[in-house]
């Protein structure tokens, strides 16, 4: 899951924060701010994004307009997530903490807890999430309506298929060019942490898949672009 920077209030021409009149006022904001992905699951998704409610404003209705508490949503996490009530610190958030390290994408399209946290109460956290919004729904559990794990799935292979590309343009000096194209073949396909993960030993395509994903947050990693901790444990 990608760490996203949202930014502070958008401001207005005379330089002043932006007040919305609808939640659905802030959607053209997110989208330039964080591309058109789903801030939970990743999808790319052009047309029906939806502006995303950390506390859902059913219950909480005093943050319908508040801008931090907006994320970009796609159908199928906006309507796992429905209205349940959110404790905050029961959670990891993209917007918060390194949720690239959180999870392990697998090639059959799966996600879980990476098994790299060892911490319990951390796990727990990021498992939370992952119920949270049905990352773990996989064809015995959803419904044909829910295509996320299979674009995970494909994202797998698309980014497979541009590591061996890479590689093959790499050893005939081509390398920085072919860095390059695979930074523009990624965004379009989203799951900004499948490619991220196939490419984790060069450092040049990297660079170029941190540039490429909007709002991709720079304080998730290191000057050596390895994944760091963004708050005290995660």
């Amino acid at each position: 899951m990608r760490p996203i920077e949202r930014g502070k209030r958008p401001l207005d021409e005379h330089g002043k924060p932006v007040q919305f009149r609808t939640y659905g006022d802030a959607r053209g904001y997110l989208i330039e701010r964080m591309g058109q992905y789903c801030s939970y699951c990743n999808q790319k998704l052009p047309a029906s994004l939806a502006v995303e409610h950390v506390q859902p404003k059913d219950l909480k209705p005093e943050l319908e307009l508040e801008w931090e508490n907006f994320l970009l949503g796609c159908t199928n996490c906006n309507s796992t997530k429905g209205k349940k009530e959110i404790v905050l610190s029961e959670f990891v958030w993209p917007d918060v903490h390194n949720t690239h390290k959180a999870l392990k994408y697998n090639e059959d399209g799966t996600v879980e807890v990476n098994d790299r946290i060892t911490d319990p109460d951390l796990r727990r956290k990021i498992q939370n999430l992952i119920d949270l919004v049905g990352l773990q729904k996989y064809p015995d559990t959803s419904d044909a309506s829910d295509r996320r794990w299979k674009n995970r799935k494909d994202a797998f292979q698309k980014a497979a298929l541009a590591l061996r590309l890479y590689r093959s343009s790499d050893a005939k000096g081509a390398g920085e060019e072919a860095a390059t194209l695979v930074a523009k073949w990624a965004p379009d396909s989203g799951f900004f942490s499948i490619w991220l993960n196939t490419f984790e030993d060069y450092k040049e395509v990297k660079r170029e898949l941190i540039k490429a994903f909007p709002g991709t947050a720079l304080n998730a990693f290191d000057k050596d672009l390895n994944a760091i901790n963004r708050t005290s444990k995660l």
